[in-house]
Formats: C-alpha cells, sequence, structure tokens
C-alpha cells in the first residue's frame, strides 16, 4: 500500500505540472509563431489564404486570419465588387493607367511624383514634368507653383486639399490610410529604422521598432524609392500617401498645405495622421491627380 500511494502520489505531483503554457509576450512563441495576448496562447503567422481557415483571408502585414466579406465579385450583392476582401460599389468611372479612381469622383496617381530622370538612388534634375512611377526616389523638395506646372506639363494637376484628404483616409475613413492605429513598420517613418541591434541602447527590446523608438534607440532615417513599402497602400490602391515625404495640396488660397507626414517627421504617430497640416517641414514632395471620365 505505501508503494501504491507513493506512486500515486508521484503521478499526481506529475500530473499537476502538466498545465498549458502561457504567452504574454511575442517573445514567449517559438519562431514562426505570434502570442494572442486575450487568450494567452502561441498562434502561427499566415503568410498567404491558403493557410486560414474557410472564410478567412491572410493579413500578410499582421499574420493574422481574417473573416472576408467577399473574396470574388460574385461573393457581392449587385452593383457591388470585391476589393480588399470587402463588397464595396462598383467604380463608375475611368482612370489613366497609373492612376485610380477615388471615391468615383477623381483620378490619383499610384506613386509620389519623381523627376523624369529620377533613379532608384538618384532624385534627378529634371524639372520639366511630374512622373508617376515605382521604384524611383521622389521629388523634393518642391514649391507650390512648380508642383503646378509639373503636374499641369504632366497633362494633370496637383490634387486639392480636400481630394488629398479624401484619398488618405480612404474607403473607412481612417486616421491613417492604413487604419486607425499608428504603426512604425507599415509605412516609412523616423521609427521604422529605429537601432535595435546588438550593441543599441535599444538592444533585447521586443518589438523593436516601436512607435517613438526614434527617441530611445536613435535610427537611420532617410527617405525610399517609392513603392519600397508594399503594405502602406489605402483601400483606393494609392501607395506612399502617409510617409516617406510630405505631399502638397492645393487650397486654392496661395498657401502651402503639405500632409501625409514624412520619414524624418519627429512624431509620426501625430504627424502622419491624414488630418495634420504642416508647415515649416522639409523633405516637400507631391502627388498629381486629374478629373476623372465617366463610364
Amino acid at each position: 500500500m505505501v508503494m501504491v500511494a507513493g506512486a500515486l502520489g508521484t503521478a499526481l505531483a506529475v500530473s499537476q505540472c502538466l498545465v498549458e503554457s502561457v504567452c504574454y509576450n511575442d517573445a514567449d512563441c517559438p519562431s514562426g509563431q505570434k502570442c494572442d495576448v486575450a487568450a494567452g496562447k502561441c498562434k502561427s503567422l499566415c503568410h498567404d489564404d491558403s493557410q486560414c481557415p474557410a472564410g478567412e483571408y491572410c493579413q500578410v502585414s499582421t499574420g493574422d486570419c481574417v473573416t472576408a466579406e467577399c473574396f470574388v465579385d460574385a461573393d457581392c450583392p449587385q452593383g457591388e465588387e470585391c476589393r480588399e476582401h470587402r463588397c464595396y460599389p462598383q467604380e463608375t468611372v475611368r482612370c489613366p493607367e497609373g492612376m485610380q479612381a477615388i471615391d468615383n469622383r477623381f483620378c490619383m496617381d499610384v506613386w509620389e511624383a519623381s523627376r523624369p530622370d529620377a533613379t532608384e538612388f538618384y532624385q534627378g534634375t529634371d524639372t520639366t514634368r511630374a512622373e508617376n512611377r515605382k521604384g524611383v526616389m521622389p521629388w523634393q523638395p518642391v514649391t507650390l507653383p512648380i508642383a503646378r506646372e509639373a503636374c499641369q506639363n504632366a497633362g494633370k494637376r496637383l490634387c486639392t486639399l480636400e481630394e488629398w484628404i479624401v484619398a488618405c483616409r480612404g474607403i473607412n475613413d481612417w486616421d491613417y490610410c492604413y487604419g486607425n492605429d499608428y504603426d512604425p513598420l507599415i509605412c516609412n517613418s523616423i521609427d521604422t529604422y529605429c537601432h535595435c541591434g546588438p550593441g543599441t541602447d535599444c538592444e533585447g527590446l521586443d518589438p523593436c521598432p516601436f512607435p517613438h523608438c526614434y527617441g530611445i534607440c536613435g535610427a537611420g532615417l532617410h527617405s525610399m524609392p517609392t513603392g519600397s513599402f508594399p503594405d502602406c497602400v489605402n483601400s483606393w490602391g494609392i501607395y506612399d500617401i502617409c510617409g516617406n515625404v510630405w505631399e502638397l495640396a492645393d487650397s486654392g488660397d496661395g498657401r502651402e498645405h503639405f500632409r501625409g507626414g514624412a520619414y524624418n517627421c519627429i512624431d509620426s504617430e501625430r504627424l502622419h495622421r491624414c488630418d495634420y497640416d504642416a508647415s515649416n517641414i522639409s523633405a516637400k514632395g507631391f502627388r498629381c491627380c486629374q478629373d476623372a471620365e465617366s463610364q
């Protein structure tokens, strides 16, 4: 009986240790997983839709599987189409190649304006017209008369202030072009290239980069070629409208209104918001718009 009792006691002691592991942050999880803090469990990251349950799609920027409203246009009611896994009214305007229809009202260049001779590493010097190209350094700095003329010479016009705000907020009327919460990794901000590696003040911090890490870690901030951040795109399909370089909008009052923040904003969480109107800044860029044609 003593032996049985001893064995039973050992078994009970072991069974009491067999508790499910709990995570409190991503560092508690194996590689390729993240911590669902609310549930206290590690879960695998997704990389494409095939790794998600039926009815969900992979949000690559976060690695989460998210419930989808639609996958193809046939999933939506008549007169609507599927974009970004949500149903929206079908576009009724036509835009030239390289531009996107905004709110069925006007067309906007997909990319920030660049000079005709710009390259991946060089901003160029040719000021004859504004180009709309991916993978080149954006045109900066710029003034209102130069931006107006550059867009006009490209057969377009400088976006108005009201148009710019509508475009930045997107279909969902977000605070940033990508959502309501600032994320230093989605667009090019002052926090994006924070010094987080070995030998830095932020070594071992997880996550890093993080909002406002620039003030703690320092950063190798710099502008980037257009389209360098694949997730920095709004629901209309416009890239880099938050971050990278400021964008000049035409208010018609002769004043220069810059919106969207830049790579060197000391408080990117505040200045990258779609509703922030800037002055006395550097990294001054722009983007062109055009009146849309009805289909």
